[in-house]
């Protein structure tokens, strides 16, 4: 694939949209504004398959849940959890995951009561889902239509949009055949405008080209969710995972540290990266927290309730 417009308007590159830095030694891929729509876009005109930058170490599917990286994800999903419980109704906890991954936070939410579903289109990620907690997952590529027999009273889609050549529509046809009148949308993305981001750059944790093939901000994400028929009702910017992971690898990234931090928490946790992390680990609360309070932290968290048609 190759990517020349804008993911959200799809304005094409013969009106001048703004570069504002290049990746790569060779700068093979471009972020860019669009002139039109203002949104923040990876741009690349090679042809590259994508997919494999899906099926390359940094997305291979592996058991984390000895990791210190899947505790966080567990403390901060049933925080969520409970929130969105307190939002809807208590006799309908119906839930769709969109862009479920690995099943962690319908496991989660199905330990709450939650009927739960998922919808990811990573065959081994799926068969994760369905083997080790025993989800249900629909594999297909989605455009438009309902999915399951029956609307759900909440669909959250975490670190999803970005992906999408097309996120403006999809999510919109998605809240209109998925999810019923009233019901509760939750969007997670990363922030391009929070501080992590302006601080580190092109090293920026979630820039993640070429995948990430939009970099929202918040009033860009707005603009998506109340395309989608939806109005937001509240706003969260900070993370225990995402966040705080992003802001920690940023200070790294001060003393040259050029690895995922991520991917590090994973797989190797040696004692002097454990030992690194905990030194700065207060440091970084600290300025996530007083990033997420400025609205700049490292990830955008809307909740949203669905307009009656």
């Amino acid at each position: 694939m190759k990517q020349t417009e804008c993911p959200i308007c799809h304005e094409q590159t013969n009106v001048l949209h703004h570069i504002l830095f290049t990746i790569g030694d060779h700068s093979d891929y471009q972020i860019r504004k669009c002139a039109n729509c203002r949104n923040v876009y990876t741009f690349f005109d090679t042809e590259i398959n994508i997919a494999e930058y899906y099926d390359d170490k940094d997305y291979i599917v592996r058991d984390t849940q000895k990791t210190i990286f899947f505790r966080l994800q567990k403390f901060e999903y049933r925080k969520v959890i409970h929130k969105i419980q307190k939002l809807i109704s208590k006799q309908n906890q119906s839930l769709l995951d969109f862009g479920s991954g690995k099943g962690l936070f319908l496991h989660f939410a199905k330990e709450e009561g939650f009927e739960v579903k998922g919808v990811e289109t990573s065959l081994p990620r799926a068969n994760y889902a369905k083997e080790k907690f025993e989800l249900t997952i629909n594999t297909d590529n989605y455009f438009k239509g309902k999915i399951f027999d029956d609307a759900f009273i909440v669909i959250t889609c975490f670190h999803v949009l970005e992906h999408l050549t097309d996120p403006n529509n999809l999510l919109k046809n998605l809240v209109a055949d998925n999810l019923k009148n009233e019901g509760l949308l939750l969007i997670e993305v990363p922030n391009f405008k929070s501080w992590q981001s302006k601080w580190a750059g092109k090293d920026w944790l979630h820039l993640d080209v070429p995948r990430h093939l939009s970099h929202f901000s918040r009033n860009q994400l707005k603009k998506i969710i109340e395309h989608a028929g939806c109005k937001i009702i509240k706003q969260e910017f900070f993370s225990w995972h995402l966040g705080i992971i992003g802001m920690i690898q940023t200070l790294f990234s001060f003393f040259g540290y050029r690895k995922s931090l991520i991917i590090d928490l994973k797989e190797k946790k040696s004692f002097q990266l454990i030992f690194c992390i905990i030194l700065i680990f207060p440091i970084a609360i600290l300025l996530e927290s007083i990033a997420a309070f400025n609205k700049r932290g490292g990830i955008i968290r809307f909740y949203a309730v669905k307009r009656k048609n």
